[in-house]
C-alpha cells in the first residue's frame, strides 16, 4: 500500500485499527490452525517459562499474551502492540478476566524500557517490517530487552513458500485464512487473508517474506544466534482429523519459527 505523508508503520497501524472490529472473529476462525499447526512449535520451543518475565512484541489483541500467562505461568508479562485499538481490546479482555498483564502501544523499532526480561515473544512481527535497516533496528532493541542467554521466540513467513502449492480452498475451508499472491526474492511480499472472510468482509495483509541467510546475518549482527523450527500438527490434531488433512498445510506451511538467544 502506499499513502502519502504516511510511514510505512503508519500503513500497518491504520491496517489494524480498520480491521479490529472483525479481527477477533477471524482469529476464532482460525482456531483450528492455531491449535494444532501453529501452538505446538510455539509452546514446544518456548518450555517451561513458569515464572519467567516476558513481554509480547506485537502483541494484538492479547490473544497469545494471555495463554503465555495463564496457561504457561510467565511472571510478570508485558504486552505492547503498535495498534492502539488492539491494545483497547486487549485491555479490555484484562478487565473482564484479570491476569496482571500491562499492555501499551509501542514501536519494537523506538520501544524504550529500562526492564529486561527472561523471555521476549513476537508471535507475527518480522515479516511486516520493511527492511534491513528496519529490522535490525527491532533486532537491537530485540537484544537489549533480553536478559543473558536469553531468548526471542517468533514466527516467521516461510522463506521456501511455494503460491503454487497453496491449495486456498482447502486452507479456506479447514483453516480459515488463504494467500492470494506470494512475490519472489528477499523480502517479496505475501498477501494474507486471515478469517477466510467473504470478498465484501475480506481483511488483507501485506508481509514480506525473508531469506533465512539475510536474518540469520543480522541476527549475528546484533549478537543474537538463530535456530529455525519447522511447524508440526498436535498429536491431537492427527487423532481426530487424521494426517491426510493437514497434508497440503504440511508439505508447505507458510510460517516457520525463529529462536533467536542472546549471547
Amino acid at each position: 500500500m502506499e499513502r502519502r505523508g504516511t510511514t510505512d508503520h503508519d500503513d500497518v497501524q491504520e491496517q489494524y485499527d480498520e480491521t479490529a472490529s472483525i479481527f477477533e472473529e477471524g482469529m476464532a476462525r482460525m482456531a483450528l490452525y492455531h491449535q494444532h499447526c501453529q501452538d505446538p512449535v510455539i509452546f514446544r520451543t518456548l518450555g517451561d517459562i513458569s515464572g519467567k518475565s516476558l513481554i509480547d512484541l506485537a502483541c494484538g489483541n492479547g490473544f497469545y499474551t494471555r495463554r503465555f500467562r495463564k496457561d504457561c505461568g510467565a511472571d510478570p508479562v508485558m504486552g505492547v502492540d503498535l495498534s492502539p485499538m488492539l491494545i483497547s481490546q486487549a485491555e479490555a479482555a484484562e478487565a473482564r478476566e484479570p491476569l496482571g498483564i500491562e499492555y501499551r502501544v509501542g514501536d519494537v523499532t523506538t520501544l524504550e524500557l529500562k526492564r529486561r526480561f527472561d523471555v521476549v515473544t513476537a508471535i507475527h512481527l518480522v515479516h511486516y517490517l520493511q527492511g534491513e535497516e528496519e529490522i535490525e533496528a527491532a533486532l537491537r532493541r530485540i537484544h537489549e530487552l533480553l536478559r543473558p542467554n536469553c531468548r526471542f521466540v517468533t514466527m516467521i513467513a516461510n522463506p521456501e513458500f511455494n503460491l503454487a502449492k497453496h491449495d486456498q480452498q482447502d486452507s479456506k475451508r479447514k483453516f480459515g485464512y488463504y494467500f492470494s499472491d506470494a512475490q519472489p526474492g528477499n523480502g517479496g511480499l505475501l498477501r494474507f487473508h486471515p478469517g477466510g472472510f467473504e470478498k465484501e468482509r475480506e481483511m488483507t495483509f501485506e508481509l514480506r517474506r525473508w531469506e533465512r541467510g539475510f536474518l540469520d546475518d543480522i541476527a549475528r549482527r546484533v549478537g543474537l544466534t538463530p535456530e529455525w523450527h519447522d511447524p508440526f500438527i498436535s498429536a491431537e490434531g492427527l487423532e481426530e482429523h487424521g494426517a491426510d488433512f493437514f497434508a497440503n498445510y504440511v508439505s508447505n506451511p507458510q510460517s516457520k519459527l525463529l529462536e533467536l538467544t542472546k549471547s
